[in-house]
């Protein structure tokens, strides 16, 4: 990879923006159903998703899952998902 200086200016910088939100929108539910969602359209099995989000690599799947928990994480993929094989009977 080619090393370069930063430039202030950099027009490939990352930034994050926030935006309002309607009142009583649950935020964290929403932003977890964008990112599994966009996992599962590209393939990746659920237990890779988990794993996504339990990650501190992954800042933003991983504040969600330390605030609300591997349960709220787990009832957003089964509900995108459905339920696994086993389940089905």
């Amino acid at each position: 990879m080619v090393d370069k200086e930063h430039e202030a200016d950099d027009p490939y910088e990352f930034v994050a923006v926030r935006f309002p939100v309607e009142e009583g929108v649950d935020q964290d539910e929403r932003m977890a159903r964008v990112f599994i969602e966009e996992y599962a359209l590209l393939g990746v099995p659920r237990h890779r998703i988990l794993q996504l989000f339990r990650s501190q690599q992954f800042a933003s799947t991983n504040a969600i899952y330390v605030n609300r928990g591997q349960a709220f994480v787990e009832a957003i993929i089964e509900d995108i998902y459905g339920p696994q094989a086993q389940e089905v009977a």
